[in-house]
């Protein structure tokens, strides 16, 4: 389903704010007919497997009905954007499954030759195949074996349930991660459209060459999973649409204006202090007229700290100005970027450099060192990304 809402919005060219509109228009057509779709706080569930005396319940090919028609409509909401997830309707279908199976195996027996009514093919209630089927779904769709198990458990109280709810729970578990891994394993290497890169050649068997495709593979298995489970986490940067994004972007839009600064005077403790009150992972180093002098990032104070270590002095007493006077291509800038650069750019320039941060200098100031306005990092860029849309 997401595939068909990605296609169909390439092809006719509908915004993706329209999405979750028309995805819920959908839904709410469908609901017109099956109102049990709905989420009700889990009332449709009790519906389901209802047993008071003189009650009937619903049929088993009404109950088949509400999963299939469960699936199409949990499946629209999700491809469309909608919020929601996976808990709630994998019990409402495996209740109405495992119901549908009760009263069709009840059915089979109950129309039996008398003559092969034994106590062996007694069969229990239709619920109670419902709360299995319930604990067996949510086993498979969310892979939580063991707290399907125990939440059934805490929920009947019996223990005479427990032999049929651990095989059925177990099949599924297993028969999904069966399917997951053999989905994995079957192509790795397989991308996305537009991200096909070549095949590297194995026959001279080096380690760094194995290393890096299979790391390749597992990044972009890893990303495709994500995208599965939720279309805002899939940003794909080789797609030509992204890259006209990119252009289209610029850095003052994705930058982030709120940031630490310190001085090369500034104590490194009460520079860490700064950066974990803020929750940032990096700091710009200014002079006393708040012009750019370098960047001071957590991974490589943790490094100097490492390698200091060893000296008596405390690291309260170490300032800034120390340790990139110990090691100056830690604080160095290698490049800036302005606000009015494009994110295609930027990212270009990230890639080139192998850093994960720039500082935005500003385009006014004609010192070579510049005055930062802004920090743009790959998590800003990305943010970007999913809000362009």
């Amino acid at each position: 389903m997401l595939v068909t809402i990605d296609n169909v919005h390439k092809a006719v060219g509908i915004p993706r704010a329209a999405f979750p509109v028309l995805g819920g228009l959908s839904v709410g057509l469908i609901a017109l007919a099956y109102p049990e779709i709905l989420y009700w706080g889990f009332e449709n569930v009790d519906i389901l497997l209802e047993s008071r005396p003189f009650v009937k319940g619903l049929s088993a090919d009404l109950l088949l009905q509400l999963v299939a028609v469960k699936i199409v409509a949990t499946s629209l909401c999700r491809a469309s954007g909608l919020v929601g997830g996976y808990y709630a309707p994998s019990l409402f279908i495996g209740a109405a499954t495992g119901m549908a199976y009760g009263k069709f195996i009840t059915f089979a027996i109950s129309q039996s030759n008398p003559m092969f009514h034994l106590s062996i093919l007694e069969v229990a209630s239709p619920q109670a195949y419902g709360l299995v089927g319930m604990a067996a779904t949510l086993a498979g769709v969310c892979q939580v074996p063991l707290t399907a198990v125990l939440l059934l458990f805490e929920l009947t109280q019996d223990y005479r349930i427990v032999l049929p709810l651990l095989g059925a729970v177990g099949l599924s578990s297993w028969t999904t991660s069966r399917q997951a891994k053999r989905k994995d394993v079957g192509d790795p290497g397989k991308l996305k459209e537009g991200n096909v890169t070549q095949k590297p050649d194995l026959s001279s068997h080096d380690p760094s060459v194995l290393s890096s495709s299979y790391s390749v593979a597992a990044k972009a298995s890893y990303a495709s999973n994500l995208c599965e489970v939720e279309s805002s986490l899939c940003v794909d940067d080789s797609n030509s649409e992204t890259k006209e994004l990119e252009k289209r972007i610029f850095v003052s839009q994705a930058m982030r204006t709120r940031y630490v600064t310190v001085l090369m005077s500034t104590l490194l403790i009460e520079a860490v202090s700064l950066l974990l009150e803020e929750k940032q992972t990096c700091a710009v180093i200014v002079d006393d007229d708040h012009l750019l002098i370098g960047l001071l990032t957590l991974e490589d104070i943790q490094e100097f700290s490492e390698r200091e270590k060893a000296r008596i002095r405390r690291s309260k007493e170490v300032l800034v100005s120390e340790m990139c006077s110990l090691d100056g291509e830690k604080c160095r800038v290698p490049w800036t970027v302005t606000p009015g650069m494009n994110l295609f750019s930027a990212q270009m320039i990230m890639n080139t450099l192998g850093v994960n941060q720039l500082p935005v200098i500003s385009d006014h100031v004609e010192d070579h060192k510049g005055h930062p306005v802004g920090l743009l990092d790959r998590e800003c860029i990305s943010l970007a990304f999913r809000f362009g849309y």
